[in-house]
């Protein structure tokens, strides 16, 4: 079953918020690793499921994706106690690494806060060296 994108749901707390009142652009920044992360927890989990879920889902002992750039455009502000909805979306798999589209909204509105290119790496791991994202990991994701 192909998953190729992902949405989770948060509130913002009053930790994300700066000194201008809105939420702080790192904050930003950290949603959209946190939403990659969810979404390969998420399709991962029957790939891995004969091996420890907890390590291998965080590709501790076989792999482990890296990031080699964001590129994130500002175009809103959130703030404390609005409801986000970010999402995730893998647009291309190719040899040894991945990119995915974020955009974060508030919930129920079209416009978009933020959004973000990332470009990953598949390291294969403890090694550390890039690998090619096996046949059967990038078809979760087609």
């Amino acid at each position: 079953m192909s998953q190729k994108s992902y949405e989770y749901h948060l509130t913002v707390p009053a930790s994300a918020i700066d000194v201008l009142n809105h939420v702080n652009n790192v904050v930003y920044l950290d949603w959209v690793q946190i939403a990659a992360s969810k979404h390969w927890n998420h399709v991962t989990r029957d790939y891995f499921k004969d091996e420890d879920p907890a390590e291998e889902r965080l590709g501790i002992n076989k792999m482990a994706w890296v990031v080699m750039d964001h590129h994130i455009k500002y175009h809103g502000q959130a703030f404390k106690d609005d409801e986000i909805v970010v999402t995730t979306t893998v647009v291309q798999i190719s040899g040894a690494t991945s990119q995915r589209n974020t955009t974060i909204k508030r919930k129920g509105e079209e416009k978009v806060l933020v959004s973000a290119v990332t470009n990953w790496c598949l390291l294969k791991m403890p090694q550390g060296r890039p690998m090619r994202v096996p046949v059967e990991v990038s078809q979760l994701f087609a």
